[in-house]
């Protein structure tokens, strides 16, 4: 976000409606990682949940 926002510079629109320049108290973070390629075995570690907590 902080990338997509410019350093919380230019707003970035949501699908709802809102703007955001940076993570809010409530919003949930979730990553997600894998590599594949072509002739390997794909490796990815699942997900990873968090809330911010104010």
């Amino acid at each position: 976000l902080l990338e997509l926002t410019w350093r919380g510079t230019r707003p970035l629109s949501l699908p709802g409606g809102e703007t955001r320049r940076f993570l809010e108290d409530g919003d949930e973070i979730v990553l997600r990682g894998r590599c594949a390629r072509e002739g390997w075995v794909p490796v990815g570690f699942g997900e990873c949940r968090g809330r911010i907590l104010g």
